[in-house]
């Protein structure tokens, strides 16, 4: 069986609401996925599994006057497969004062907001890392687009 695959792109695009606490984010994430990810050679499966640089994105946190925050996350697909999944996770504290908790495990983005991490204080070059699971050769070949957004929520 002669099996051709198209590479498939995925990207990821930022955006950042603010309020009085304000987020940035910066960075994205794009894999073409093709004949070299196989996982041995012609006739067997992909790859499963895709993680990013460890600091594909950086979120800054800034204008908190030393409040306590928490930043959400979700995901809005423009053309998505059913099959993945795509997690994140905040690989480092970035810099600035207070604390910061929560979001260095990986955590998969629903289409709903979600708590990712939370702190307190301004902080800079948080840095977040992506995972794309499920992938396969019986996934049709496209390129698939989703939109992360991150929401500072200040409590």
């Amino acid at each position: 069986m002669h099996r051709t695959l198209l590479p498939l792109t995925f990207v990821l695009a930022l955006a950042a609401p603010g309020r009085a606490t304000d987020l940035t984010a910066t960075g994205d994430w794009a894999r073409t996925i093709g004949a070299g990810d196989l996982q041995a050679g012609a006739g067997s499966d992909l790859v499963e599994t895709y993680e990013s640089a460890e600091a594909s994105a950086l979120l800054a946190i800034s204008n908190t006057g030393g409040a306590v925050w928490r930043v959400d996350v979700r995901r809005t697909d423009t053309t998505w497969h059913g099959n993945f999944a795509l997690l994140l996770r905040r690989t480092g504290d970035g810099m600035g004062g207070g604390p910061i908790s929560g979001g260095a495990a990986y955590q998969a983005i629903g289409e709903t907001n979600a708590e990712f991490f939370s702190g307190t204080g301004d902080r800079t070059n948080i840095p977040v890392q992506f995972e794309l699971a499920g992938m396969s050769v019986q996934i049709p070949p496209n390129t698939y687009v989703t939109t992360i957004t991150y929401t500072v929520v200040q409590l």
